[in-house]
């Protein structure tokens, strides 16, 4: 695996610890929106003081373990990339059912089904590889960063009180120039800090312009030094009418790790060709392990975070280390609640900046992995119906909940869940009649260059296999063809209307193109012929002609069936 030339500190790389230090605390920095997630949610639930640091304190508990967990890899349990752990509000829905019908502590036993229903589905994704394809994970991770950049605006747009739009506005700007100005021109490690040297310099042109509320530090003086979170503390119940709910939430927090998966998969890897499912899988049923202590904690749902994993690749460090640092940071935090609140703090057009300047990473990857691949019709609208199903999120959820709100309230989850489902689900709907084997037949004398080209792209297209491989399986096709034709490997017809028949095989792994033809078998080399064996043997000019195939292709062999020559080209997608 080579590193890409953005990451300084790849997953197995060790940086000093001065710098893990900083580049924990931007991770925190950043994950920190997302603590705002269980004070709104303990205010949605109406629970008091003591339940909500409880609720607080258990979710960062079960964030660190599952950071560690995910990334130290035992037992064939996690990705082993850097991929942290947030919460999201999206799960609120499901969990208000449970509540309403059987109480709090029904809520975390519903945490502990979606947990189990992630690691059921985490074999299903590994099963369905013809499903789960390289354009799918593209589609998961651009939505990734569309939604980050959506909710970066809206956390801008949002008004504050006692701010006004300009200054919301101004804040953002140079909470996201900080972080392009070192990102882009900066020299050597300050690179590594962008992201927490722009968060830095929001927070202090906040507090210089006053747009901290004296509230929000008056929360932070009330709040307890140190508090003990207790396991089950709340409560924990089994609620059998929250078990559709809880399944179906955990497929979609199981679809939305694949897509923030794939994402670090492919930011620590240069010659990124395919999502590796053994490793997703892994990374899910860790996710799942990690909500089934979350809920004996008494913590909220969790998921991979897409912007975490774009904010340790856009600053250049994806070191499995670092998630030991940000997991002891967590827990420190966690029996300190005066650190909580000062998460809480940065004003939203800080947070939207930041958001931005990660969603742009984020999206132009993903489409990066899309139009890495050649698509078909099939292709096109399973992935644009996705798409536009995924950036249609918010309206259709606020539609539809309006008009059927018990109906899809926990099938709307997320952009992310939405559309990769939907493109999954017509991905399944298209592999009617989707063969993976084709074949077609060319006239010796009749048959050009072009009419193999288009074949082949029509093939590659269907199969979604890389543009470059299937230009190179062109360019060898043809020159096999003219070798076949011009040296007289194909026996004569009565009729003079001699035919190659050429299938293509595709299986996400290898395109391969098998002549068939009626003659002499090409004789194979991997050397080049001397200069005497072309003055000495007469067999050479084939000789040369079979060691010039050889070269073409990946991998190239010949036999027989039945009464027909073939001539197999495989080239590695």
């Amino acid at each position: 695996m080579r590193l890409p030339e953005n990451i300084i500190y790849g997953t197995a790389d060790k940086p000093p610890i001065s710098t893990l230090i900083i580049l924990a605390l931007q991770q925190m920095s950043f994950l920190g929106v997302y603590l705002v997630i269980s004070p709104l949610f303990a205010r949605h639930f109406g629970l008091n003081q003591d339940q909500s640091l409880q609720l607080i304190s258990a979710t960062l508990l079960a964030s660190g373990f599952g950071v560690v967990l995910q990334t130290a890899k035992f037992w064939g349990i996690g990705s082993g990339y850097f991929c942290p752990l947030q919460a999201t509000s999206s799960t609120f829905a499901g969990l208000l059912l449970a509540k309403s019908s059987s109480g709090l502590g029904a809520m975390f036993g519903m945490v502990s089904v979606i947990g189990l229903a992630q690691m059921f589905f985490a074999f299903v994704f590994q099963r369905l590889k013809g499903v789960f394809t390289v354009q799918i994970a593209g589609l998961a991770v651009l939505l990734i960063g569309l939604g980050l950049g959506y909710y970066g605006i809206k956390l801008i747009l949002q008004v504050e009180p006692g701010v006004s739009i300009q200054q919301q506005c101004l804040l953002c700007l140079l909470t996201l120039g900080t972080m392009i100005a070192f990102n882009v021109w900066s020299n050597g490690h300050l690179r590594l800090f962008s992201a927490f040297l722009g968060l830095l310099v929001g927070l202090i042109s906040s507090s210089y312009m006053d747009i901290i509320p004296e509230s929000s530090w008056e929360t932070f003086h009330n709040a307890p030094l140190f508090y003990l979170p207790t396991p089950m503390n709340i409560g924990w119940s089994f609620d059998p009418e929250s078990l559709l709910p809880a399944i179906v939430t955990g497929l979609f927090l199981a679809l939305h790790s694949f897509g923030a998966l794939v994402a670090a998969q492919k930011f620590n890897d240069a010659d990124w060709k395919r999502p590796d499912l053994e490793s997703v899988k892994q990374g899910i049923l860790s996710e799942g392990i990690t909500n089934l202590v979350n809920s004996l904690l008494n913590g909220i749902p969790l998921t991979s975070s897409g912007g975490a994993v774009s904010l340790a690749a856009s600053t250049g460090c994806t070191s499995r280390y670092l998630a030991y640092w940000l997991a002891g940071l967590m827990a420190i935090i966690a029996f300190i609640p005066k650190a909580i609140v000062i998460w809480q703090i940065l004003p939203l057009s800080v947070m939207g900046g930041a958001l931005i300047f990660l969603a742009s990473f984020t999206a132009l990857s993903g489409l990066q992995v899309m139009a890495s691949r050649l698509i078909d019709n099939r292709k096109t609208l399973a992935l644009g119906i996705g798409l536009i199903l995924g950036i249609s999120y918010e309206p259709l959820m606020a539609s539809f909940q309006q008009i059927y709100p018990n109906v899809l309230k926990h099938l709307l989850f997320s952009s992310v869940s939405l559309g990769t489902f939907s493109a999954v689900l017509l991905s399944i709907l298209f592999q009617y009649k989707n063969h993976t084997k084709e074949k077609r037949s060319f006239n010796t004398k009749h048959s050009s260059l072009d009419d193999v080209i288009i074949y082949l792209e029509k093939q590659g297209r269907r199969w979604g296999a890389r543009a470059e491989v299937v230009h190179k399986a062109e360019y060898a096709t043809w020159q096999a063809f003219e070798i076949l034709v011009e040296n007289g490997l194909i026996n004569e017809q009565a009729n003079h209307d001699n035919k190659i028949d050429i299938h293509t095989l595709f299986n996400e792994y290898t395109f391969t193109v098998i002549l068939n033809y009626t003659g002499q078998i090409l004789p194979l080399t991997t050397h080049r012929p001397t200069h005497e064996d072309f003055l000495n043997n007469e067999d050479a000019v084939l000789q040369m002609a079979g060691y010039l195939i050889y070269r073409l292709a990946d991998k190239v062999k010949t036999g027989h069936n039945g009464s027909q020559c073939q001539l197999y080209l495989i080239f590695n997608d």
